[in-house]
């Protein structure tokens, strides 16, 4: 006991804390090499946090004292800010520049408090050792009872398919543009036929099939496409939460189509933005995505100030810039390089070849030329209704499009090549979720020996690979 009121383990179970409750929370989306290392990171942070406290303090236990209370804060920065915006009476200090005046005011109040009151501090210490101990047992308990009343249904229900019925083994490749709208769309709302790219499809043989989009969300849209049917309905389209998206990320990974392939003898090559088929994606780090240990880091204050403010920032501090404002074109160009490096490649068994960039789903890095965009255009967040800006980047991206096409048709001609997008143009002025726009996306298929068969006048993107699969 008497250890209990001298040392503070409080600040090592805190970060045990953070860990097991962010594992827990995220059970079944996160392994524990994901907890693990921003754990240990987290740790030596707040230990350096705390070495240089007590060199102005020369207390260790009233330096532990401060640090846990601003550590404390910071790392649940998220959940107290989602807290207080769900409650009426908080509402005034909801925005950011409110909390964290509030948060800065009590942590000055708390300094100033455990200055005049230092016969507290042995037990203020015991009561957060022993408090923190008790929350860490607690998860440990529900993890394990977690652990062993896991579900073993599947994620998905399969898809009958009957490997026999199969002739020929074409490689296929799924390029994958985020947010590329179809050409109606394009001309209704642009005023931008998109004429150059119809007619580049039209010689090189593509069919421009009739698909929608059922969901205007890329986890939605992907999770429907790849597992070959609807969602099911456990979810409130207005009022989405961050578990709806990993469920839909573990359908996406577990996907349907993928056992297909692979019955057929397929090798399944992943260089999109999603884990598939236990295939990691291109980059972990794409902010994009609530996925690994993001789903642990989240909430910690720096993350979410820049998931939320990260193009306000970037101009107030210089180093904020890099942070990762340009990591989609950084994943975009590595998915580009990786697709026409397997373009190229001889491979005995048939390949499927999943690429997914993000664009020309904004940031709109570069104008039609290939000229980069100034960050001072392209990072206020109203860039992402610029109509004129959009358009500019999409005819930039028509062009890398019809090149890594062109490479793929060179070198595997008798490839069946899918380009098209997941969802339309989401960034109009008027936020109606159920605008037609939305929905309307690209899609393009070509076949070798042009083996295409009667579509229907408008069919949903579920039904995509079921028509690839009736050509063959």
């Amino acid at each position: 006991m008497t250890l209990l009121k001298k040392i503070p383990f409080f600040l090592i179970l805190l970060v045990l804390f953070f860990c097991l409750h962010g594992w827990l929370e995220n059970f079944g989306f996160i392994s524990f090499k994901e907890v693990l290392s921003p754990g240990v990171f987290i740790f030596l942070g707040i230990a350096l946090f705390t070495a240089v406290v007590f060199l102005f303090t020369k207390d260790l236990l009233f330096a532990s004292l401060i640090v846990f209370f601003i550590s404390l804060w910071y790392l649940f920065f998220g959940a107290l800010h989602d807290w207080v915006r769900n409650i009426p009476l908080l509402s005034f200090i909801k925005s950011y520049t409110a909390m964290l005046l509030t948060l800065l005011l009590f942590t000055g109040a708390w300094v100033i408090f455990l200055r005049k009151k230092k016969t507290l501090h042995p037990k203020l210490a015991l009561y957060l050792n022993i408090l923190l101990l008790i929350y860490c047992l607690v998860d440990v308990f529900s993890f394990v009872k977690a652990q062993t009343t896991r579900s073993t249904v599947p994620v998905v229900d399969g898809i009958k398919f009957d490997t026999t019925r199969v002739t020929q083994k074409p490689d296929v490749y799924l390029l994958l543009f985020d947010e590329y709208p179809g050409f109606a769309s394009l001309k209704d709302s642009f005023n931008f036929a998109n004429d150059s790219l119809r007619n580049y499809f039209t010689i090189r043989s593509f069919k421009i099939l009739p698909v929608f989009s059922n969901y205007d969300l890329t986890y939605f849209s992907m999770s429907s496409m790849l597992n070959m049917q609807y969602l099911k309905k456990d979810f409130n389209n207005l009022q989405l939460t961050q578990r709806d998206f990993q469920r839909r990320g573990v359908e996406i990974n577990h996907a349907s189509l993928f056992p297909i392939f692979r019955s057929m003898g397929y090798n399944i090559r992943n260089f999109s933005i999603f884990d598939i088929d236990e295939q990691q994606a291109v980059s972990v780090e794409n902010s994009f995505l609530l996925a690994n240990s993001i789903l642990l880091t989240d909430k910690i204050l720096h993350n979410r100030l820049n998931r939320d403010l990260g193009d306000r920032l970037c101009k107030m501090i210089p180093f904020w810039k890099n942070s990762d404002f340009y990591q989609h074109d950084i994943d975009n160009k590595l998915s580009e390089k990786l697709l026409l490096n397997a373009a190229v490649e001889k491979k005995s068994e048939p390949q499927f070849v999943y690429t997914h960039f993000m664009m020309p789903h904004g940031p709109y890095y570069f104008d039609s030329l290939g000229n980069k965009n100034p960050f001072e255009k392209i990072s206020h967040y109203t860039m992402w209704k610029d109509k004129p800006l959009f358009v500019a980047y999409l005819k930039y991206i028509n062009k890398r499009m019809i090149n890594m096409v062109n490479t793929l048709i060179t070198h595997k001609p008798n490839a069946i090549i899918i380009v098209m997008g997941d969802h339309g143009y989401r960034s109009f002025n008027n936020e109606n979720i159920y605008q037609a726009p939305r929905y309307d996306n690209l899609c393009a298929v070509r076949f070798p020996d042009n083996k295409h068969q009667q579509f229907k006048e408008r069919w949903s993107m579920v039904n995509l690979f079921r028509y690839v699969f009736n050509c063959e």
